[in-house]
């Protein structure tokens, strides 16, 4: 059986060599199995029953627009463990996200709705910053502050209380 995902990139065969570019074969698995707990783009619920529990079996039959990010995202550094863990990142600090300030960072926006998944789908280039303060020797949440900042998060040891004031700085 032949499954067709209709999107708005157009009719999708899930072909599972066609559509990857360069990334690597061993990493294909990954970051379609990475995917589907953090969706770029969601196909609706039918595809995903077809879709998912192959995949989480080494199967690389993803829909296109999860093999494009993928390529993006391989072709500026990213790692499937990269993406997993930045995007984990973002999804803990969606609330802190402007859609003024922010919307550079995404291809999609983050939605925030309970009643449907969570999806975005990152600016690869955008997050290049990120990387390269991971590989530096930053942690990775604080690399997300910097980039989320533009280069200048919170003092280390600061404290933002709820109210909105100004931070606390622990000596």
């Amino acid at each position: 059986m032949s499954l067709i995902v209709i999107g708005g990139q157009g009719a999708d065969e899930l072909h599972p060599v066609e559509g990857w570019g360069d990334v690597p074969v061993a990493d294909r698995p990954l970051w379609s199995r990475y995917m589907v707990d953090h969706l770029p783009w969601f196909p609706g619920v039918t595809v995903m029953i077809h879709v998912a529990p192959g995949v989480m079996n080494g199967n690389t039959r993803a829909p296109k627009i999860w093999k494009d990010t993928a390529r993006g995202l391989h072709a500026v550094g990213f790692t499937p463990a990269d993406y997993y863990l930045l995007v984990e990142l973002i999804t803990h600090r969606i609330d802190q996200l402007d859609v003024n300030r922010h919307a550079p960072l995404f291809e999609l926006w983050p939605t925030n709705d309970e009643r449907r998944p969570r999806i975005f789908r990152l600016n690869p280039t955008r997050w290049v910053p990120w990387l390269e303060q991971v590989r530096a020797g930053e942690s990775p949440s604080r690399a997300v502050d910097w980039v989320l900042t533009d280069g200048n998060p919170r003092p280390l040891g600061a404290l933002y209380p709820a109210n909105g004031d100004a931070p606390t700085i622990i000596r």
